[in-house]
């Protein structure tokens, strides 16, 4: 997630270096989000063949060569061929992590499990994004490519010895993947309302925030001249708030419902989002930052506990991925199309855009998901 979230910072230096267009560093985000969106498909049934540690031992590998492809670039293509490799392997990440939770934690608790690992998701906000952010000023911009790659060796230790391999452990019983069995297995997720709910709100509560993130470094460059290191420390802020909140908010839901929740948090960040471009730089922006992070983190942790409960066990890790792979397609879009509504309207219009795609996650996942105990 650091990784991910240290290139909206970083555009502005690299939009310097290649002499690219706003619209042209959108590629980073589209190419890392189609790659880590089409190649999870794939991870789905191997991560329920083989089991979510050894996918995200192989996830951390190609992370890692990602990252030094990154790290390395000395051409856009280069650096986009990087973000592609390295969307690869987070979509493993991503997936094998909430599969590998999905196994040891029980329904009525999960929203707590999940609200507490994404709550690590928002800690790189506050010590990736802003860490990345001062060695890229002192070393160049591709310098916070090579902290990610460090820390993937690292953690690719951490995973081998400290993960037990019994979760997600070869829950289909058989290593033989056939093409045409999970092509069917994808298809059935798309007949059901509550699957399709579920995809759909994904796909646009992923492209909602999309643009908003993408272009704020480009927009606190170009209208205030702010720096790398002071957005940074705009993600400091906003990580905080949801870090501390994000289990909080996964207790929460296992009381009041993860669709509700969802639903509330969706429509409060539309909001939060309409409001956001009519700040100038200083306290209240990002104050509202937070608010947006807030609402943030009380929709993820719900969203992907709900995401585990609508199917059975044995397809889980088959529609995480198809799940996953319905939001980096989302991002994606919204990537492409936010560089465009950027250089005609501005940022103002990037999250008008924004907003109204969190509107209609809310409006799917009423009109879908009706079971009242998700």
């Amino acid at each position: 997630m650091a990784d991910n979230q240290i290139v909206s910072p970083l555009l502005p230096a690299v939009r310097a270096q290649f002499d690219k267009s706003s619209f042209e560093m959108g590629y980073l985000f589209t190419g890392y989000s189609l790659a880590a969106g089409l190649s999870v498909l794939l991870w789905g049934p191997l991560s329920d063949a083989y089991g979510a540690k050894k996918g995200l031992l192989v996830g951390l590998s190609l992370f890692l060569s990602g990252a030094a492809v990154s790290y390395f670039s000395r051409t856009f293509g280069a650096l986009l061929g990087g973000r592609v490799i390295t969307g690869m392997g987070a979509s493993l990440l991503s997936l094998n992590t909430i599969s590998y939770a999905a196994d040891y934690f029980p329904y009525a608790s999960r929203g707590w499990a999940m609200g507490s690992i994404f709550s690590s998701y928002f800690a790189a906000l506050i010590l990736g994004v802003p860490m990345g952010t001062v060695i890229a000023d002192s070393l160049g911009w591709n310098s916070a490519f090579g902290l990610g790659g460090i820390t993937a060796i690292g953690l690719i230790f951490a995973v081998r010895r400290l993960l037990p391999d019994s979760a997600g452990r070869g829950r289909r019983r058989s290593s033989r993947l056939v093409a045409a069995q999970q092509i069917e297995t994808y298809l059935r997720f798309l007949q059901a309302p509550k699957t399709v709910g579920v995809l759909l709100s994904a796909f646009f509560a992923s492209a909602g925030i999309t643009g908003f993130i993408a272009f704020v470094g480009v927009w606190l460059h170009d209208s205030f001249g702010v720096a790398s290191r002071q957005i940074g420390l705009v993600f400091l802020v906003s990580g905080a708030a949801a870090l501390v909140a994000s289990p909080l908010a996964g207790s929460l839901s296992d009381r009041i419902g993860k669709r509700i929740q969802f639903i509330a948090s969706s429509l409060a960040m539309a909001l939060l989002l309409v409001w956001a471009p009519h700040l100038k730089w200083g306290l209240w922006l990002c104050a509202v930052f937070g608010l947006i992070s807030l609402a943030a983190a009380f929709r993820q942790g719900p969203m992907e506990a709900l995401m585990t409960e609508v199917v059975a066990r044995q397809t889980r890790g088959s529609f995480i991925a198809l799940k996953n792979a319905s939001s980096q397609l989302g991002i994606a879009l919204a990537a492409l199309l936010s560089g465009i509504i950027f250089e005609i309207a501005g940022y103002f219009g990037v999250c008008l855009f924004c907003a109204g795609l969190n509107l209609v996650a809310a409006g799917v996942m009423i009109q879908l998901v009706h079971e009242r105990h998700l």
